[in-house]
């Protein structure tokens, strides 16, 4: 086969990927706001305040116990001849981390509890962690499955998992909705998504020796600071608001509601992060570095395609979007939610480029670049929330990203050269400015807000096919019953 086909074929299968992620992450995200409407609209907007502050100290936990393992798992399964091996060390290393971890904070669970003023909070974050040593297993698996390749069973267990989790909030409407309650359905909905893994594929959990596990912690350790870091810096706005904010609980329920809906571009992230990684990487090991460009470049533009209108159109029906979701009660929230989906619109792109120089074996500077976004988030979350509450978080969050996205392009630009095409940005930012300007003057509420955005999307993909920035090439990667 001549190596243009082998290159087609790559970056058709690339695309293939992303588009099976990207079905489960879609599923994923709309469940979850169901998931999140049912809860609000039966908590109220303080409990449910509280159970969003639990959930995010839990993402945090998880992201910690993972320490790089998954994503090292991706790196290095496409570049081993001892596949098997790296995965059942991969597993065995996630299944130690999380049982200690688990066992470390069920004992520090007061004071957690404590230290965020939560009403029976130990309990509540005890229920909570009970997920960490079993999303341990899941993650584990994720990774194996995402340097095999095999990205419908990732999307499929998503699925799965996303199901069984809406399905158990929807028998508490009938049984009575508690925070309790819900943190437990979470950990049940890992345990089914596990099960569905173990039935794909059995590489086993064990350590294969000295020289896989230190490969494997060498490539886990810089890429699992990085990722600790930044999820800290991705939460610490919401930690910040309760610590040093002078709001009510209402107000940190309205926070939380906006919060859960701007995470929306974090579909994008999903499925850019893994398939990018997987994909960079093996172009990488076969010192093609033209073919690993035009990998980041795809990526970037599926980024700024899909993300430039979703944030611009949100922002702009903000209000309107939090009342239809959550009711008025939460119509405060619009103005959290309009900074919020700017700022992860931001580390979507972000994060896919520094996975890509992840890719490229710098993985200490990556962390290191977020770690420079600490004294950042710190700084601006100590001053502008004492001033502004809600608002100063969001915004502290956003100038933090803005920071970390402006030094990640300059750096991934020197190492890849052009991340995008200059027409494909003005072509996007044109389509975006026209369904922008039909917002403006389309008011729309209630179930007249779907039907608005529904027809501006209708009309943005239109633009884009008529600037020509859309093709069949576009078209063909949406055909995922087919082969690449």
């Amino acid at each position: 086969m001549a190596k243009t086909d082998i290159e087609n074929t790559g970056s058709r299968a690339a695309a293939r990927g992303t588009v099976h992620l990207l079905i489960g992450r879609i599923y994923f995200m709309a469940a979850g706001y169901v998931i999140a409407v049912v809860l609000a609209r039966g908590l109220g907007p303080g409990a449910y305040g509280v159970y969003g502050l639990i959930m995010s100290l839990l993402l945090w936990l998880e992201v910690a116990s993972d320490f790089g393992v998954q994503r090292a798992t991706i790196k290095l399964i496409p570049q081993s001849d001892n596949a098997q091996d790296i995965a059942r060390t991969s597993a065995a290393c996630l299944l130690a981390v999380t049982t200690i971890l688990f066992a470390a904070f069920w004992l520090a669970a007061p004071a957690v509890a404590s230290t965020f003023d939560i009403e029976n909070g130990a309990w509540l974050f005890r229920i909570a962690i009970l997920d960490i040593p079993v999303n341990g297993i899941y993650i584990a698996y994720q990774g194996i499955m995402q340097g095999h390749r095999r990205f419908g069973i990732v999307s499929f267990a998503l699925i799965l998992y996303s199901t069984v989790k809406l399905a158990g909030i929807l028998l508490l409407v009938l049984l009575g909705i508690s925070v309790e309650a819900a943190l437990l359905v979470n950990v049940l909905a890992t345990v089914a998504a596990v099960l569905f893994m173990l039935t794909r594929y059995r590489p086993g959990i064990s350590f294969a020796g000295r020289a896989v596990t230190q490969s494997i912690l060498r490539l886990a350790l810089p890429i699992g600071l990085f990722i600790v870091v930044n999820r800290f810096v991705l939460s610490s706005h919401l930690w910040s608001l309760k610590l040093l904010g002078q709001a009510p609980d209402e107000t940190l329920g309205l926070y939380v509601a906006a919060w859960t809906v701007a995470q929306l571009p974090t579909v994008v992230t999903f499925v850019i992060t893994g398939v990018l990684l997987a994909s960079i990487s093996g172009a990488l090991a076969n010192r093609d570095a033209a073919l690993a460009q035009r990998y980041l470049q795809s990526a970037v533009r599926f980024v700024i395609v899909l993300l430039l209108p979703m944030c611009a159109l949100g922002a702009l029906d903000a209000q309107p979007i939090m009342e239809f979701i959550f009711s008025t009660e939460y119509a405060g929230g619009g103005r959290f939610l309009a900074l919020l989906l700017c700022a992860y619109g931001l580390f979507a792109l972000l994060d896919t480029l520094m996975h890509a120089m992840l890719a490229a074996g710098h993985q200490y500077r990556v962390a290191a670049v977020q770690f420079m976004l600490v004294p950042i988030a710190v700084a601006t979350n100590y001053w502008l929330i004492s001033r502004f509450d809600g608002d100063g978080a969001a915004i502290a969050l956003l100038s933090t990203v803005a920071a970390g996205v402006l030094f990640a392009s300059l750096w991934a630009g020197r190492t890849y050269g052009a991340l995008v095409q200059l027409t494909t940005v003005g072509r996007v930012v044109l389509a975006t400015s026209l369904v922008c300007a039909i917002s403006w003057f389309w008011d729309a509420s209630g179930f007249a807000i779907l039907l608005k955005l529904s027809c501006l999307v209708v009309i943005y993909g239109a633009a884009l096919l008529l600037l020509r920035e859309l093709g069949p090439d576009d078209l063909r990667a949406m055909a995922v019953w087919k082969k690449p």
